[in-house]
């Protein structure tokens, strides 16, 4: 049985129009959102209907995290997003066992405090044996989502705490092996808005 399921796909671009205009002839998906992207440095493709985003364009002339700009002499990163099937801890046990490792441990994302709305999703940044990295990304439920605002109210403020008390975790602080985290997120995209989908994270998987 597979630890989850494919999510998205996310490439780095210098130019949202050059970047738009080449993904969409090459995919046939559909532009959803501002043309400028949202926040300056999220772009998304994807289907209308069902309103769902499967590629994300990363500028990285403006993203708050950190990027390499493309470039024609060397290969460029594409990140993956993979929706675990039984959570995001389940995953990494199960990933750590086949060889891979943790770059960034699981958070929520806005995480609790961070922003005016309240935090969509669980992730993580992994990396495959040969150091590849890609994102495990799990939509919360406005249950979980709740929780995780209530806690900080009642003085929560790490990243394990605000897990734990949506239900996501009973486990001590994950393992974190490796570097500062970089990321992105998934999910049901709307079309229009200045907000990105419900489920994208600010590292974007």
């Amino acid at each position: 049985m597979s630890i989850g399921t494919w999510r998205c796909a996310a490439v780095n671009v210098t130019d949202f129009e050059v970047g738009y205009r080449f993904w969409s002839a090459i995919t046939g998906f559909e532009i959803l959102g501002p043309e400028h992207g949202y926040h300056g440095w999220l772009g998304y493709l994807g289907t209308l209907d069902p309103p769902q985003h499967h590629l994300i364009l990363i500028h990285t002339d403006a993203a708050p995290i950190q990027t390499e700009p493309p470039t024609h002499h060397d290969t460029n990163r594409v990140h993956i997003d993979i929706t675990p099937n039984d959570g995001i801890d389940t995953a990494i046990a199960r990933i750590v066992e086949l060889g891979g490792s943790v770059k960034k441990p699981p958070s929520l994302y806005p995480r609790p405090g961070s922003r005016e709305s309240a935090p969509v999703i669980d992730w993580a940044v992994m990396q495959d044996p040969f150091g590849n990295e890609f994102c495990l990304v799990d939509d919360l439920t406005e249950q979980q989502s709740a929780e995780a605002v209530q806690a900080l109210h009642d003085g929560a403020s790490t990243d394990h705490d605000f897990r734990t008390a949506a239900g996501l975790t009973n486990r001590e602080p994950a393992i974190p092996r490796g570097s500062a985290a970089r990321s992105r997120g998934g999910g049901v995209v709307t079309s229009g808005s200045e907000e990105p989908p419900p489920s994208a994270s600010e590292g974007v998987c």
